[in-house]
């Protein structure tokens, strides 16, 4: 068996030998991270006999929430042209939470397999897809129950909705860009897996998932990169709304360049954290 010895020096040392590692990484990726999201799929319905409930209860339990104190008045900053207010909430709490998923992925992802990828030479970027895989099973599961929600309220299907995925693909992409590049201080130090948890709860609070955004704080927009995303693609399921949200396209182009940087960043960075492990 060949032995592979990784060390901290950069890859850009050898770009070409670095580039030769990319390319034949590649090539294994999909069928490595197909095996591993199969694994994880047959594992999580094995284990989990409730295990979407558990998935789905506690946005359902905040939107009810959120819900009770917007009919009391208890909040305000809502525009009844959103549609109901329940199915507003919920849409904005389902689609919040696959952006969740997608930044906790790479984290979770290779901090358990950490143990594997100090021993054994497989691609990394194959745990991430299995990972992935999961994010985009759970949001199939959650978009099918926002599906049931507007036939509920008797909310109109629009042509709008063909462009859900591309919404919702996008905000996977930021939330899979941040979460990479987090990912390689993440494995050398515990704590940033808490601060990220802390992070995404005043997140959750600047980001209009149960309010309307107004007008006197549309630099939350510019600020903060999940408002346009989010709040476009949840007017496609609600109001057919096609135009996008200010700064939509600014940040699509940003969340993928992201990605490529976060992966690059994170194969540059992969030796000396191997090294670490």
């Amino acid at each position: 068996m060949k032995e592979t010895i990784y060390t901290p020096y950069s890859p850009l040392q050898a770009p070409r030998a670095f580039g030769r590692e990319i390319l034949h990484d590649l090539r294994l990726v999909h069928h490595i991270g197909w095996q591993l999201f199969r694994r994880n799929l047959r594992v999580q319905i094995r284990q989990n006999l409730l295990g979407y409930f558990w998935m789905l209860l506690p946005p359902i339990l905040t939107g009810l929430t959120w819900t009770y104190l917007g009919k009391n008045h208890i909040i305000q900053g809502y525009d009844a042209t959103a549609g109901p207010y329940p199915a507003y909430v919920l849409a904005g709490l389902f689609i919040w939470q696959g952006f969740v998923e997608a930044l906790n992925c790479p984290l979770q992802q290779l901090q358990s397999a950490r143990g594997t990828i100090a021993k054994v030479k497989v691609p990394h970027e194959a745990f991430i897809v299995a990972g992935m895989g999961m994010v985009l099973f759970n949001q199939a599961i959650r978009m099918l129950i926002l599906a049931a929600v507007l036939v509920w309220f008797h909310i109109p299907w629009h042509a709008s909705l063909l462009l859900v995925p591309v919404g919702l693909g996008l905000l996977l992409v930021l939330g899979l860009a941040l979460g990479w590049l987090l990912t390689p201080v993440s494995l050398l130090y515990a704590d940033i897996s808490s601060a990220v948890s802390m992070a995404l709860g005043f997140w959750f609070l600047i980001t209009p998932i149960v309010y309307t955004p107004p007008k006197a704080a549309a630099w939350l927009t510019v600020l903060n990169p999940v408002t346009p995303l989010l709040t476009t693609t949840r007017n496609w399921v609600l109001t057919g709304e096609m135009a996008p949200a200010a700064g939509f396209g600014l940040v699509a182009v940003m969340a993928v360049g992201l990605l490529g940087a976060s992966w690059l960043v994170y194969r540059l960075a992969r030796p000396h954290l191997i090294a670490r492990l």
